[in-house]
């Protein structure tokens, strides 16, 4: 196929901005034509006018997701960014272990809004269990949501090549994960010690959210390079109404809350604090 004319890709950023509140700009061009021409090749359109003119008019919810599937990348990591992971042990779990900081009912409760595949909310969980003194002493409730039907099934699975685990330590690996045997021979899966404490689901940050929160840190890493600076704007102000006082906003190594009007104090790289 190629490359996108203008004309499809302002209509591709009008579609995605619409719904996704994705910010589409010239860059992508090549990037976008290159994985639309394959994703072409799985369907019964001729052209990309064609596809474009079936998204705007009849695509249903879930062929939209498939096409966003096509706009985004998942690209994630075990413990991705330690440094955020160590705040959260240093700000959090270790105050909470020493009695220097109390929580109603013991509830700790981490969003981790652009979720992927997992392996950011299953790191959320493992270091919160490996950083309280007593962890069964608490109320651990990890919520997860992606935009994305494919990555939110990927968590939900919670199988993993062995090599996405290789840069863990194997007193980790062992206490976390289950190796696979036969068939899944040179795979692992999440044990149900931290499956159990994250709830997977797929949402929108553009709609309307059914979450009240307080959350003590909600990670929101990799989203914003997507949005533009109004839409930027309105997303972290609407994720501070939810985070309690002295709780984090974390976001990724390449982003920052420059030139946003929020509440929030810079506390670290990349990690504010409200």
């Amino acid at each position: 196929m190629a490359t996108l004319t203008q004309r499809e890709l302002d209509r591709i950023a009008s579609l995605a901005y619409e719904r996704w509140g994705l910010h589409i700009t010239d860059e992508k061009r090549e990037l976008i034509s290159t994985r639309l021409s394959k994703h072409l090749r799985t369907l019964r359109f001729d052209t990309v006018r064609s596809y474009i003119d079936f998204l705007e008019r009849e695509a249903t919810q879930e062929e939209l997701l498939e096409f966003f599937d096509v706009l985004s990348t998942n690209v994630t990591s075990f413990f991705r960014d330690p440094g955020h992971f160590a705040y959260l042990e240093r700000e959090l779990y270790t105050p909470l272990s020493r009695g220097r900081l109390a929580l109603p009912n013991k509830a700790i409760r981490l969003w981790s809004s652009a979720c992927s595949t997992g392996m950011e909310p299953y790191s959320l969980a493992i270091n919160a269990l490996e950083s309280l003194s007593d962890p069964d002493a608490w109320d651990i409730k990890i919520l997860a949501t992606d935009l994305s039907n494919t990555a939110v099934a990927a968590a939900v699975r919670g199988v993993y090549p062995e090599t996405a685990v290789a840069s863990l330590s194997r007193d980790l690996v062992k206490k976390y994960f289950l190796k696979g045997t036969g068939p899944n021979t040179g795979t692992v899966k999440v044990a149900p010690t931290i499956r159990r404490l994250i709830t997977f689901r797929r949402l929108n940050l553009m709609d309307p959210w059914p979450m009240r929160g307080p959350f003590q840190s909600v990670f929101c890493r990799n989203v914003m390079i997507y949005f533009d600076l109004p839409t930027r704007e309105k997303l972290v102000n609407r994720m501070a109404d939810l985070i309690q006082p002295g709780g984090s906003f974390v976001v990724g190594s390449c982003e920052s809350l420059h030139g946003i009007n929020h509440p929030f104090s810079s506390a670290q790289a990349n990690i504010y604090r409200l």
